[in-house]
């Protein structure tokens, strides 16, 4: 009976290090693929600014889809157009912190936030500090050498007017990633 009990205990002292084991190394995959992503929406990021749509389009997943926060959703040439018909921005200032990265078996789940603020010339005739706050889901997927965002999904919005919030909007439903 002595002999089976230790026996079990080596068992379970086992299976607790070997799933230890794997935790550590799924959480160190994950601070990689964070790292990995985070330089993509970099490289998005600059993509946009150069109004470079051809550096767009080699991030985006074949199927891209962009879901807004009311539901609307838009394909990536959409996107591709929109990224090149904006106006240069020299008071812009923009950044993306990923909240989390959940990798799945093909591909990644990403929730992050994005920050950006300028300044603009309101119709009053003064300057005005802006800002924009969104919440978003984001579906990588990596079909070959590199990863590229399948879907991005808006969460939640909210537009600053010189520090005063003036708009904010919550997804009412949770679409399928």
């Amino acid at each position: 009976m002595l002999r089976n009990r230790k026996f079990v205990h080596l068992i379970v002292t086992s299976v607790f290090l070997a799933s230890g084991l794997a935790a550590t190394t799924g959480g160190a995959r994950a601070d990689d693929l964070k790292g990995t992503l985070k330089a993509r929406y970099e490289a998005m990021k600059a993509a946009m600014a150069a109004h470079d749509g051809a550096a767009v389009a080699a991030i985006l997943a074949p199927d891209f889809t962009s879901v807004d926060v009311v539901g609307n959703r838009t394909g990536g040439a959409d996107m591709i157009r929109e990224v090149n018909s904006l106006k240069s921005d020299p008071n812009k200032v923009s950044q993306t912190d990923l909240i989390s990265v959940q990798p799945k078996p093909g591909y990644a789940i990403v929730e992050q936030r994005y920050e950006m603020n300028t300044i603009k010339m309101g119709t009053d005739g003064k300057k005005h500090h802006i800002e924009l706050v969104t919440l978003s889901t984001d579906k990588w997927v990596k079909p070959k050498a590199e990863w590229l965002i399948e879907q991005t999904v808006t969460d939640e919005v909210s537009y600053f007017l010189d520090g005063r919030r003036v708009m904010h909007k919550v997804k009412m439903s949770n679409p399928h990633l």
